[in-house]
């Protein structure tokens, strides 16, 4: 990634519960060059799933959310991870729960190593 702060995508990706506020800024500043990546093959694999539900205010919607995961695992059920979305999306946005969700199909994207 030429050019690109890598620590830039992962601080907009992903949580970060340890990194204290003045260390997180330096490393945002700090040019790709005094970045030394020592991180091998992060598996990734991608999921596609369609979903359809009802809005609070009574409107039927489908949808579609795409899951990352940090393994090759082909045995992962998908209707599963997307309930447990779900249940996390509606306890955070009580105002715009989302109702009557069904499943209708997931298939994987692919596979890649970050």
């Amino acid at each position: 990634m030429r050019g690109i702060n890598i620590l830039n995508l992962f601080f907009k990706y992903c949580k970060l519960n340890i990194i204290k506020n003045n260390y997180k800024d330096e490393l945002l500043n700090a040019h790709p060059k005094q970045i030394v990546n020592k991180i091998d093959n992060i598996p990734l694999m991608i999921y596609k799933v369609n979903y359809s539900y009802t809005t609070v205010r009574g409107n039927k919607k489908e949808g579609v959310k795409y899951f990352i995961y940090n393994t090759f695992n082909p045995q992962i059920n998908m209707e599963e991870e997307l309930n447990s979305y779900i249940k996390e999306f509606n306890k955070e946005n009580p105002n715009r729960n989302l109702l009557n969700v069904k499943f209708l199909n997931s298939q994987c994207l692919g596979y890649m190593t970050l």
